[in-house]
This record gives C-alpha cells, sequence and structure tokens, in this order.
C-alpha cells in the first residue's frame, strides 16, 4: 500500500512538474514570438521612417534646384539679357576700332545667357518630365562638349519605355551627381554614357578616363552615400567600382517592376 502511494505521488509530480515545464515552453514560446513581432515592427518602422526621411530630402532638394532654376532663368537671365542689349545699342555709338571687342563680349554675353537657360531647365523637375531622361542627358553631355570641357559621347540601345517621373527625376539626378563628381575630381579627357532599355529592366552606366580613387577611402563620401540613398529609394541595383588611373565607372539597373510599387508607397 505504501509503494502505490510512492508510486501515485511520483506520478503526481512528475505530471505537475511536466505541466510546469509546459507552461514554461508555452510562455517562453509566446515572450519569445512577441519579442519577434516587436522587433519585426519596429525595423520596419524605422524603414519606413527612412524612406520618408529619404522622401522628404528629395522634395526639399527638389524644390531648392527648382527655386535656383527660376532664380537664373528669371533673374540672372534677365540680366544678362538686358546687358547684351545694351551692349549692341552702344556698339552704334563707338569707334570702329572698339567694335570688334564690343562684339566679342556680346558673344561672350550671349553664350553664357545660353548656358544658364539650359541649366536653369535641367535644375527644373518639371521641365525634365517634359523632355524625358534621354534628352535631359544629353543636355547635360552636350554642354561639357560645348565647353570643351571633355569629350562627352552617348549611347542608347532599346526602346525606350515610360518610367514614372519620381522615378526618372532620380535617376537623373543619380548621374547628375556623377557628371559633377568627373567635373570636379576625375581630370578625365572623356566620359561615356550608355543606356539599354531592356525587356525588364533599364541598365544606364557613365564611365570616365580619369585619375580614379581607392574606394575604401571614399566609402563614406557625401556624394556616394547621396548616389546610393537614392537608388534605394527607388529600389535599383547600384554599383561603383574604381582603381587609380582607371577611371571611374557607375552602373544602375532599374527594373521596371519597381515603379509600380513605388507607385504604391
Amino acid at each position: 500500500m505504501e509503494q502505490e502511494e510512492i508510486q501515485l505521488l511520483v506520478i503526481i509530480s512528475s505530471s505537475i512538474l511536466l505541466a510546469i515545464i509546459i507552461f514554461i515552453v508555452i510562455i517562453f514560446s509566446v515572450f519569445q514570438r512577441r519579442k519577434n513581432q516587436l522587433l519585426i515592427e519596429k525595423a520596419e518602422e524605422r524603414q519606413k521612417f527612412e524612406i520618408e526621411l529619404a522622401n522628404s530630402q528629395s522634395e526639399i532638394q527638389e524644390q531648392t534646384l527648382k527655386n535656383i532654376s527660376w532664380e537664373l532663368h528669371d533673374n540672372i537671365g534677365q540680366l544678362l539679357s538686358v546687358a547684351k542689349l545694351q551692349l549692341n545699342m552702344l556698339s552704334t555709338q563707338v569707334k570702329e576700332t572698339n567694335q570688334k571687342a564690343l562684339a566679342e563680349v556680346s558673344d561672350v554675353i550671349g553664350k553664357s545667357l545660353q548656358d544658364i537657360r539650359m541649366l536653369s531647365r535641367t535644375l527644373n523637375h518639371e521641365v525634365l518630365q517634359n523632355i524625358g531622361l534621354v534628352e535631359a542627358i544629353k543636355m547635360e553631355l552636350q554642354r561639357f562638349n560645348r565647353v570643351k570641357f571633355l569629350e562627352a559621347s552617348i549611347d542608347v540601345k532599346g526602346e525606350a519605355k515610360e518610367i514614372n517621373n519620381k522615378d526618372e527625376i532620380i535617376i537623373f539626378r543619380i548621374f547628375q551627381e556623377f557628371f559633377s563628381n568627373v567635373t570636379k575630381h576625375s581630370k578625365a579627357s572623356k566620359l561615356d554614357v550608355k543606356l539599354d532599355y531592356e525587356t525588364e529592366k533599364l541598365t544606364i552606366s557613365a564611365e570616365d578616363n580619369g585619375v580614379g580613387f581607392n574606394m575604401n577611402e571614399v566609402k563614406s563620401g557625401l556624394g556616394l552615400i547621396n548616389m546610393k540613398s537614392r537608388a534605394e529609394l527607388i529600389k535599383a541595383d547600384f554599383y561603383l567600382t574604381s582603381k587609380y588611373n582607371e577611371g571611374v565607372k557607375l552602373k544602375l539597373v532599374y527594373p521596371y517592376k519597381n515603379q509600380n510599387q513605388n507607385e504604391q508607397t
């Protein structure tokens, strides 16, 4: 009898211990699941915040560029137009020996006016929407060729596909940043740009023949960070490669399917 009571006590104790263990496992599982859910929600909130921040920064930059475009076109452009007009009027009143010099100054002002008007167009995103990505890049490269800063070329393959305006502007700003770095740092004599409109994606590459740089030394550079963050904003693959004395190459791969996702966010 005593042995049966001991066995019963052992069974009851084991059952209670097993129940406690199961209860602890369930509580731990619920806690762990809740913890993982909180981590996921926190990561999603952080990602959403970063996207909103990037969008806000992009909108602020676009508005700033738009304001600069207006200032260039409406104020500085108008002043140069008046200056050119006054020079032309003055040329009829000066000696013939000085007319050639005045004509040269007038030509310089005229070319400057043309450059400012073209620059104002590339800064204004509303104009970019009208002329399209290819024409906007062409305008940038034509400016380099016109001032003989370097020899720039563009090669377009495939049939251009319609891209939503926001993504198109961001793509252009990425390459505008790259072009700016080329003019500032590369000491290049050539710049080649290629656009390949494939079935499912647009691949754009830009390459110069300048002095290049060590990739490890510029990973935290502001220009590179700006280009990367813009590419992430439109879910495009971004590749920048360079070596000393081998120039710099930028490659951007933009899947068309991304634009539908971007329109929904």
